[in-house]
């Protein structure tokens, strides 16, 4: 990994995601990882690009420091500096297309490169009593905090790693061999705007949705299409792959300097008139040939995904290799590569998106350092945000007047109401880091009724009726319904075993196909484990359906007040807050 070395403290490392989407923060001490927090979960505005205020005073607090000037090192996951050659270079294609555009974009990027140091320095001033007292601050280079957050997460074995994301300062995807003594080795590098990243959001945003955002939305339209000859053919032209994995994007087609967050096209005049459709009826709904245009998008991407790992195990011999950048969020992407037989095994760390790229940062300093080693275990557990005593929640209840009955069983009684065909909300233990909800701030129902779906985005989530929801199961059990056996964070989809699949409607996907998150025995929220316990020994289903705690357009739920709000305006029946069950009447 290159970049200057500096001997990291043995104390504490606050690492950050900053001044860009996906903002969040993270605190190691005495590398134990205390905790990590997205922005948006804290100041409930989805996808902000705010600061990490929020988060920062949070970790501040749970890692018993008075201010940012008890914290010996803050990493940061981007690194400008010393950039300057490697933008010009990469913009030297693109500026052929259009000069003014991409020359106004390079001009943006160095501003912004000379302002990020000053612009981070005030903002984390805020948390310093005396200015003067900021910790020092390590700049990481953004593939290698993506790199390093993969890296101490999978498993020892683990041969080779490939990141794939928007862009970095420069790279948009690097590929890595881990095997050597001295460190992980660069074998391959794609510039921006040659990004995979970029060509989903811009295909996103052909749709109609919102890149680095809704990118998720394309990935379960596609599943609803079918082979198109004028889609592929569409798609195709946008991005090239070529017979040995190598990929290049039509720059012709694309605004590269607006490929960032906000409202510009990131399509050209000539991008838009190929990719734009009449995808949408006058209902809002979404036309085959949206489904189609979905559909061949997601096979190419796949086609390019595969074309990397098969050069990357083609260099390295690697069996075992990691993906992480925000596209190895695509789950149907995972779930090729180990479909494929290309792998053994595929890891993607906890939040392979910018905000999981806070932990990176902070392992960077860490372990390459001379630090603390870490501990592969709390790297894998997702629990990582705020929690609540059951004393603070039974306060709130009392000065919000809703009505509630403590339980000495909560996870069974939620099994049962489940059972019975409710949809309830499930409020316990510390937030998860990262996109999944995974058993701590969840909405829960019954998978063997195909209504459950359809009332769940109706009456409580209030989003588009194609989107899938995933399914918990006991991982013992997992491999009866399912092509996999394990899957703990919801990473990859697979296909559902046909004879299984009328038992378990709800989460069985129109092409076949769910993203299971399967939940073992040692689960780190044994709470969570009983309950799909207790709803397999009451209905003989090892499973229960799982979505995130929140209704459109809202993060997922944080706080108690925050599930309160999220239980009265929506369609939720029933909310299990920690020991007590909470309805809108009698219990």
């Amino acid at each position: 990994m290159k970049g200057s070395r500096t001997s990291a403290p043995a104390g504490s490392v606050l690492g950050l995601s900053a001044l860009s989407h996906d903002p969040a923060a993270c605190l190691f001490i005495d590398g134990r990882l205390v905790g990590a927090v997205e922005e948006e979960r804290l100041n409930r505005q989805k996808r902000t690009l705010a600061f990490p205020h929020r988060s920062i005073d949070w970790l501040l607090r749970q890692g018993g420091l008075a201010s940012l000037a008890d914290v010996d090192l803050v990493s940061y996951y981007w690194d400008d500096r010393g950039q300057v050659p490697s933008m010009l270079q990469g913009s030297a294609a693109p500026l052929r297309h259009d000069p003014v555009g991409m020359g106004r974009h390079v001009a943006r990027r160095l501003s912004a490169a000379v302002r990020a140091p000053g612009q981070l320095r005030r903002e984390l001033a805020a948390h310093c009593g005396d200015p003067a007292s900021l910790p020092r601050i390590v700049y990481v280079p953004h593939h290698e905090a993506h790199l390093a957050a993969a890296l101490h997460s999978a498993p020892a074995d683990c041969g080779a790693a490939l990141i794939i994301d928007g862009r970095g300062e420069c790279a948009a995807t690097s590929l890595f061999d881990l095997r050597g003594r001295s460190g992980p080795r660069l074998l391959e590098r794609y510039d921006f705007p040659h990004s995979l990243g970029v060509f989903y959001g811009a295909a996103t945003q052909a749709l109609g949705y919102t890149p680095i955002s809704d990118e998720y939305k394309v990935m379960g339209l596609a599943s609803y299409g079918c082979a198109s000859r004028s889609a592929a053919q569409a798609v195709n032209r946008l991005l090239r792959v070529a017979a040995d994995g190598r990929y290049r994007l039509d720059l012709g087609l694309l605004q590269p300097e607006n490929c960032s967050p906000g409202a510009r096209s990131w399509l050209s005049a000539s991008g838009r008139e190929l990719l734009t459709g009449d995808f949408w009826d006058s209902d809002g709904r979404p036309t085959q040939e949206a489904r189609d245009f979905a559909f061949a998008v997601q096979q190419r991407l796949e086609e390019a995904v595969l074309g990397l790992v098969r050069r990357l195990v083609g260099r390295t011999g690697a069996r075992r290799i990691s993906v992480v950048g925000g596209v190895a969020m695509n789950a149907r992407a995972i779930g090729r590569i180990r479909e494929s037989g290309l792998v053994d095994d595929v890891h993607v760390p906890l939040a392979p998106t910018d905000a999981g790229a806070c932990i990176g940062a902070a392992l960077w300093a860490l372990n390459p350092g001379g630090g603390a080693p870490a501990d592969r275990v709390s790297l894998s557990d997702p629990f990582l945000g705020p929690g609540y005593t059951d004393e603070e929640i039974e306060r709130l209840l009392i000065r919000s007047r809703w009505p509630y009955t403590r339980l000495d069983d909560p996870a069974a009684a939620a099994a049962h109401a489940i059972a019975a065909g409710h949809v309830v909300g499930w409020f316990d233990g510390r937030l998860e880091f990262g996109d999944r909800a995974l058993g701590a701030r969840s909405i829960l129902g019954d998978p063997r009724d195909a209504a459950t779906r359809e009332r769940m985005n109706t009456l409580v989530k209030r989003r588009e009726t194609y989107r899938p929801f995933a399914p918990s199961v006991l991982e013992e059990h997992a491999a009866e319904y399912f092509s996999l056996a394990v899957s703990r964070r919801m990473g990859e989809i697979c296909d559902v075993h046909e004879r299984m699949r009328d038992r378990i409607p709800a989460v069985v996907h129109v092409d076949g196909t769910a993203r299971p998150q399967t939940v073992p025995r040692d689960f780190s929220l044994p709470s969570y484990r009983r309950l799909v316990e207790c709803f397999l020994a009451e209905t003989g289903v090892p499973m229960v359906v799982n979505t995130s705690f929140n209704v459109k357009d809202e993060p997922i739920v944080c706080s108690p007040e925050d599930a309160l709000r999220c239980f009265a305006t929506s369609g939720l029946e029933r909310l299990f807050l920690g020991p007590f069950l909470v309805t809108k009447g009698a219990p």
